[in-house]
């Protein structure tokens, strides 16, 4: 089963410039994501230049958890910051990801004081980072932001990815959790709305 395919700067840019009348009549452009395309963040910066120069969109997806220098490789290509924020307590965001989320939020803010346009995406899994608590610290970390953050994603827990670790063979993490009831999701994009941030469920 094929997934995936290798790729040069040149090959890909004509492969995706293909979809050139797609991007205009929807008014949208090509996002990189992952993975986390800040690994690759030369290339990346090579194609999303191509890209610009014929007046395409890009955005990047990114979880934030690389060094700087990458960031600065790409942003001038770059007209949107798609940011997950997973966990806003410490404790909690190594549980979970076995992660420190310093240098995640640090991005995030040098992000902001550049004026990078950001859409700040909200990972929400059932009873592991979905408290009350934990959702309105992740706000207050999206409200010192500024107004560079446009929009706010609610990701809400899906098992979209139990087919892929059963192809790999392995065990699935998060067997038998349940997906979010539509209310919930409902009262998640409530609270958000309520700080006066455009809301999106899913992105």
């Amino acid at each position: 089963e094929l997934v995936g395919s290798l790729y040069g700067v040149d090959e890909l840019a004509v492969e995706l410039l293909k979809d050139r009348v797609f991007y205009q009549t929807s008014n949208g452009g090509v996002t990189f994501s992952g993975g986390e395309p800040l690994w690759q963040s030369g290339f990346v910066s090579r194609v999303a230049r191509r890209l610009k120069e014929e007046n395409i969109h890009t955005a990047l997806d990114t979880a934030g958890d690389v060094t700087w220098c990458r960031f600065e490789e790409v942003l001038d290509d770059m007209d949107l910051v798609l940011y997950d924020i997973k966990a806003a307590d410490p404790e909690l965001h190594h549980q979970l990801t076995g992660r420190e989320n310093d240098l995640i939020l640090a991005n995030a803010r040098l992000l902001a004081e550049r004026g990078i346009p950001m859409h700040i995406r909200l990972v929400m899994v059932p009873g592991l980072n979905d408290t009350p608590e934990e959702l309105k610290a992740r706000m207050k970390i999206v409200r010192d932001l500024g107004n560079t953050v446009k929009q706010v994603d609610i990701l809400p827990y899906h098992r979209f990815g139990e087919g892929k670790y059963a192809r790999l063979g392995l065990a699935y993490p998060l067997a038998g959790m349940e997906e979010y009831p539509d209310e919930r999701v409902s009262d998640f994009e409530q609270f958000v709305a309520s700080y006066g941030i455009p809301v999106k469920i899913g992105g």
